[in-house]
């Protein structure tokens, strides 16, 4: 098998990376002008231009405060159409005091703002985009402030850089454990996969009830294929057997969460991404996603609000998936009865709220298992 070509999905990835970085840049970004203000009186915003993989438009504006802009059509995007974006990234250099009738540092300035410095930023050889430090219009730095600033600079670069390689560390993480799965069996990578596309959906819906950005659901469907990596520890005469569990049969299958949780565990610790704020999702979903809201789940028995909104759709997807596909033990049910099956366990082992989302969404839900089926994925 050629390991490039390990899983279906894998020519989503790099979208999924590049949106999982964007969205943690606002958490890089506001300890750092937080810093700053306490050094420097003046500099008021700090914005991130990132660059598509080809590394010559600009995708994403991104700023400490948390605002994303997008570039409209009529917007200036190219790094040749910026002398600045330009020399910066030819030159792989700080650009200082970059001028306002450059069109697209004014329109990261947006009127407000008076640009200090366009510094690059770069993984490697590769660049990423730029780093914009910029105060208030109408102030001026002191001489020691901008010399204390430019001091400040190099590090700001590698602060950023480190943050952004951890986020690649965990997402080739997820990804070498999706694909391991993947190979240890079709049936169970296969589930892992869908799942991912059903939950992808209910977590659109249900981070726009609850206020919460695009990146919730791109977490919830990045780390959805893990959720059953515990069972890489299980035999095969008991993960393939035709037919119900002895008891200890079905504690020793039932343990797969625990372990799961337990090599979440371990892969925090060797890729050293104990301080990352994303993998308290990831390890929820492995270790939880069989918790029940009125308790009667495992492994811990955990109940109500202490089972996440990312687990608990995770669960949904899960039960859906496992009913509407053939299975060693059984056979698949139709989508109408898995819809009825889930519909009354709302309020009792469900989440009624989840339930009511996945009902909303039923024609999405029922297209991807259409696509599913048909794709043999």
């Amino acid at each position: 098998m050629d390991p490039r070509r390990l899983s279906p999905i894998d020519h989503i990835d790099h979208i999924l990376l590049d949106t999982f970085v964007q969205n943690g840049l606002p958490d890089v970004l506001a300890p750092l002008q937080r810093t700053l203000a306490q050094r420097l009186t003046h500099p008021s915003r700090l914005a991130v231009l990132w660059l598509d993989k080809h590394m010559r438009e600009v995708v994403v504006s991104i700023d400490s405060n948390g605002q994303r802009k997008v570039p409209s059509p009529n917007d200036p995007r190219f790094v040749d159409d910026s002398p600045t974006l330009h020399q910066c990234m030819r030159s792989r250099a700080p650009v200082h005091r970059p001028a306002l009738d450059d069109r697209l540092i004014a329109w990261v300035a947006e009127d407000t703002c008076q640009p200090v410095v366009c510094l690059p930023l770069q993984r490697g050889e590769h660049l990423l985009g730029a780093l914009i430090v910029m105060h208030r219009l109408g102030t001026t730095l002191s001489p020691a402030a901008e010399a204390e600033l430019q001091a400040w600079l190099p590090m700001m670069a590698t602060l950023l850089v480190h943050e952004i390689d951890a986020i690649h560390g965990l997402f080739g993480a997820i990804r070498f454990a999706r694909d391991f799965t993947l190979m240890r069996d079709t049936e169970t990578g296969q589930h892992q996969l869908r799942i991912g596309g059903y939950a992808g959906i209910l977590a659109e819906r249900l981070s726009q009830a609850h206020g919460l950005d695009e990146g919730f659901a791109q977490e919830v469907a990045l780390y959805a294929p893990l959720h059953d990596i515990g069972k890489i520890g299980i035999p095969d005469e008991i993960l393939l057997k035709p037919g119900k569990f002895d008891p200890d049969e079905r504690e020793r299958m039932q343990a797969h969460a625990a372990n799961g949780g337990a090599l979440i565990d371990r892969l925090i610790e060797d890729f050293g991404l104990a301080g990352n704020p994303r993998v308290k999702t990831l390890r929820s979903i492995v270790a939880w996603h069989h918790e029940y809201i009125d308790g009667s789940g495992y492994p811990e028995g955990r109940s109500g609000d202490d089972i996440p909104l990312a687990t608990r759709i995770i669960t949904i997807s899960d039960i859906f998936d496992a009913l509407t596909n053939v299975r060693a033990y059984k056979q698949r049910w139709s989508v109408d009865e898995a819809f009825e099956l889930i519909k009354s366990m709302a309020g009792i082992q469900l989440d009624k709220e989840c339930v009511q989302a996945f009902e909303s969404e039923r024609e999405r839900i029922t297209a991807a298992w259409h696509h599913y089926a048909t794709s043999g994925v």
